[in-house]
């Protein structure tokens, strides 16, 4: 059985980590964004029917939205885990019987 420090260190851990994601999910939707503009207000003056250059857009373009769908799928699934959690100072399952006065 885990410990309080060690409970509370994993928490702390466990709430940096969910910081960063957020952080990472934020950065990757105003990539997202600032492509999505970029696209928007440059048209391909290519002559070809599909260029190298359209190529990479459209694979950059579908690799950020994987990945923010990735990471937000991710940060559901964790937050759904930490709901699920028991709290540590709790008694439920242990025998305790509160004693009423």
């Amino acid at each position: 059985m885990l410990s309080n420090n060690r409970l509370k260190e994993l928490n702390s851990w466990l709430e940096k980590r969910v910081k960063s994601l957020e952080d990472e999910i934020e950065k990757s939707k105003n990539d997202f964004k600032n492509m999505e503009t970029h696209f928007k207000s440059s048209s391909c003056k290519c002559d070809t029917l599909i260029c190298k250059n359209c190529e990479n857009r459209e694979k950059k373009v579908h690799y950020l939205v994987d990945t923010v769908d990735k990471l937000s799928k991710g940060k559901s699934n964790f937050e759904n885990v930490l709901a699920s959690q028991s709290c540590v100072f709790g008694k439920t399952g242990l025998g305790f019987n509160p004693q009423n006065k």
